[in-house]
C-alpha cells in the first residue's frame, strides 16, 4: 500500500493513513482528483486506516472528512496527530501523546458506564494501559461521552461523534462505505500518484 495519507474533499481537515505512519516522518498528502498537494509530518504514531489531523484544529472545532463534520474535537489537535472517536474525554492531567504511544485502550469498564459519568479508577474502571496501571482507587481518569457496557473497553481519543442534525446523514454514511470498500479492492484512481 502507498505511503501516504489520503483525503477527498479540499475542505477536509484530516486525511486516512493508507499505512502505519511512524512519528518523526514525512508523508505527502493526496487529495482526489488533484493528486499530491502537499506532506504532514507525523507527530503521533498513527494505525493504518485511522485519521490524521492535516491542519491544526482547535478545541471544539468541527472535524471534516470528506467535505462533512464528522465530528467535534475535546482537545486541540495539532497537525500530525492521531484523530479517533471515543468513548471516553481524558482529563487534562494526562499526556495524550505518550498515551497514544502506548496504546488506545486504556481498560475495562467494571459497570455500566453511562454518558457524562465520571470514569473513576476502582469506582467503574479497571486499568490496563501501561501509563494508568498504577493509580490509586478513585483516581478520574475523564468523561465517559458514549454509554460504555460492562466488561467494555474504554479508549483514549480527543474527538467525539456529532449529533446526526449537525451532518452525520445518509450521503456521508455511504461515501464512507464506498471509500473503504474502493480502497480495499484497489478501485480509487491514484493515477496522479508519482512515486519517485
Amino acid at each position: 500500500m502507498f505511503k501516504l495519507v489520503y483525503k477527498v474533499n479540499p475542505e477536509d481537515n484530516v486525511a486516512t493513513a493508507l499505512s502505519d505512519l511512524v512519528e518523526g516522518e514525512r508523508y505527502p498528502v493526496f487529495e482526489e482528483g488533484r493528486g499530491i498537494v502537499g506532506e504532514v509530518e507525523a507527530r503521533t504514531p498513527v494505525p493504518k486506516w485511522y485519521k490524521v489531523s492535516i491542519t491544526d484544529i482547535r478545541e471544539d472545532e468541527f472535524v471534516v472528512k470528506f467535505g462533512y463534520p464528522i465530528g467535534v474535537s475535546v482537545v486541540e489537535i495539532p497537525s500530525g496527530y492521531v484523530v479517533h472517536v471515543t468513548n471516553v474525554l481524558l482529563s487534562h492531567e494526562y499526556d495524550f501523546k505518550r498515551l497514544i504511544e502506548e496504546g488506545f485502550i486504556l481498560g475495562e469498564a467494571l459497570t455500566r458506564i453511562e454518558r457524562g459519568e465520571v470514569v473513576r479508577v476502582g469506582r467503574n474502571f479497571k486499568p490496563s494501559h501501561p501509563a494508568l496501571k498504577d493509580l490509586p482507587n478513585r483516581t478520574r481518569i475523564g468523561i465517559a461521552v458514549a454509554p460504555i457496557a460492562e466488561g467494555g473497553l474504554v479508549r483514549l481519543g480527543n474527538m467525539v461523534d456529532i449529533p446526526r442534525r449537525l451532518g452525520w446523514n445518509e450521503r456521508y454514511r455511504e461515501l464512507i462505505k464506498n471509500f473503504y470498500r474502493f480502497i480495499r479492492a484497489g478501485l480509487l484512481d491514484f493515477s496522479r500518484l508519482q512515486v519517485v
